[in-house]
């Protein structure tokens, strides 16, 4: 197994909207996205960061509005395809995007890759597809960022086989298998979106669970830090949030051979340093 973490642009916002004790200034929250290489099934991605697209799409109201609170900032040289390619991957050869949630800085690439297919929570697309253009907006979700053919190439985590998964995992405890082969587990971790969903992966001695937005930092589950009341009214449920924040905190304080990402967190990038993806 091979995975190897990517930074796909960052937005900024004040600190203390994800943690109520950080001060006002601006910070960089990276938007990172996993590229990993199963030994059958090929390469996959998680989540797939910002892109230009998400530039055109915010480019007029009340669209703009996402720009405006939270700015993004994406050279060319941070582009998915691009470090990709410098990886020697091309396009073509991701078969599978995971997509934890369907918030717009998750989701903006996936229109770069024609040929991908997506696995996500039926419950999760659902419920961001009903939601009216101004609701969307609020809830962080920009439909114009989806493929148009994006439901014939749904794989629904729903649908995949059920697991419990180890006692090492505790408190959670089913997941869902991708391939049927143990090496990749979906687990439901709301709160944050509906339908939101980690990554746990087997890698050499350890195991890495990408966290999507469950939380935002490893300061975050390391401290119990809480967001302020801001985000709470963009959370999908509050209190599933916070239960689901609890339940990392105890997985990562009980268990040091599970490396625990969330994809904002500006401690992520050094976790996986050095690990090479094989070329194919």
């Amino acid at each position: 197994m091979v995975i190897k973490l990517l930074e796909i642009g960052h937005c900024t916002h004040p600190h203390r909207i994800i943690d109520r004790r950080g001060s006002w200034r601006p910070k960089k929250f990276p938007a990172h996205v996993a590229v990993m290489q199963h030994p059958t099934e090929g390469f996959m991605l998680f989540d797939t960061g910002y892109a230009e697209r998400f530039s055109e799409v915010t480019a007029k109201y009340p669209e703009k509005l996402y720009q405006l609170i939270t700015p993004m900032y994406l050279k060319e040289s941070e582009f998915l395809i691009n470090q990709l390619l410098s990886l020697g991957i091309m396009v073509h050869q991701i078969r599978y995007i995971f997509i934890s949630h369907f918030h717009a800085d998750h989701i903006a690439g996936l229109k770069d890759f024609p040929e991908a297919k997506f696995i996500c929570s039926r419950i999760g697309l659902q419920n961001a597809l009903k939601l009216g253009r101004y609701r969307s907006l609020f809830k962080g979700f920009l439909p114009k960022l989806l493929p148009d053919d994006f439901s014939k190439r749904t794989i629904f985590l729903e649908d995949c086989k059920r697991i419990k998964l180890k006692s090492f995992m505790h408190p959670f405890c089913i997941g869902y298998d991708l391939f049927n082969d143990g090496l990749f587990s979906a687990i439901s971790l709301p709160g944050h979106a509906s339908g939101h969903y980690g990554l746990l992966s087997k890698y050499q001695k350890n195991s890495i669970f990408l966290i999507g937005d469950a939380a935002f930092t490893t300061d975050d589950i390391e401290k119990l830090s809480k967001p302020s009341k801001i985000p709470n009214l963009l959370f999908d449920n509050v209190e599933a949030y916070y239960k689901t924040m609890d339940q990392l905190a105890y997985l990562y304080s009980s268990n040091h051979d599970i490396k625990i990402i969330p994809t904002h967190c500006y401690r992520a990038s050094t976790s996986l340093a050095g690990e090479k993806v094989k070329r194919q």
